[in-house]
This record gives C-alpha cells, structure tokens and sequence, in this order.
C-alpha cells in the first residue's frame, strides 16, 4: 500500500494520534512502512517527523532481521512491538496497524507509564487497522 494510498485512507489522523497524545506521550506518528509521513503530532515540525518516520522505517527492518534470526522465526513472522529505552530520557515504542503497511510511533518521557503508552497504541494500532481493512480501495476510474 503506498503511501498516498494510506493518506487517502486517512486523510484526518487525529482520530488515532489525539488519544496517544492525550495521555502524556512527547509525540506520535503514523507513517507507511517505507518511511513516509502519514500524520504527525503538532508537536512535531515537517522535518523532525518526517526523519523521524525514515528513521523509524530503517529501526523496523533492522529489528526484524535481527529478531528473526537471534528467535529463529519464520520469515513472515510479523513483529508486535519495538521498544527501544533510553535511561532518563525516556522511550521509543513502535507498533503496525493494518499488517505491515502502517505503524504508529510514539515517544515518552520517564513520567509517563510504559504500560498505558503500550495499551493505548495497541488500541489505536487495532482500530487503525480495522479502518485502513474496511476501506474499499478507490477505483482507478472516474466515480459513479
């Protein structure tokens, strides 16, 4: 699914970043698997999110390969969550919504729970998953 493709399918984000945003986290993003902004918090400037979503991009990949060979797992086997912690800085976690297409990022500081972030992504992962599945894509000819 290209990235246009997703941005059509969601053309209004905040129903998905503004209840990750809600509950302390620093900023939250949604970008296509190939590294390409789908929607950002306010918090975060053009530049900022979208090296933010390469950067997130190449962090999946590089997690996936090394996961799936350090766990032995089949190649199709989908990653459910990154985290990557920095001591008094705070956290990274990344999840996919909509298989692997799409994936929510947020980041958070020390104060707020892990816990809360990891289930309030994983709702709206869901809920942006059953939205980008339910979804008809747009026929390449004129509507009717």
């Amino acid at each position: 699914m290209s990235q246009s493709t997703l941005s059509q399918q969601i053309p209004d984000p905040s129903w998905v970043l503004d209840p990750i945003i809600e509950i302390g986290v620093r900023h939250a993003l949604i970008l296509s698997a190939d590294g390409i902004v789908v929607g950002a918090s306010g918090s975060l400037g053009r530049d900022e999110s979208e090296g933010m979503a390469a950067m997130v991009s190449a962090l999946h990949g590089a997690a996936r390969a090394a996961a799936l060979v350090s766990l032995e797992a089949p190649d199709e086997t989908p990653i459910s969550t990154i985290t990557v912690q920095l001591d008094a800085c705070g956290t990274l976690m990344v999840m996919p919504a909509g298989g692997a297409n799409a994936f929510i990022a947020a980041s958070f500081g020390t104060d707020v729970p892990m816990n809360i972030v990891a289930h309030t992504l994983a709702r709206q992962a869901k809920n942006l998953g059953e939205a980008l599945m339910s979804v008809p894509t747009r026929a390449s000819g004129p509507a009717s």
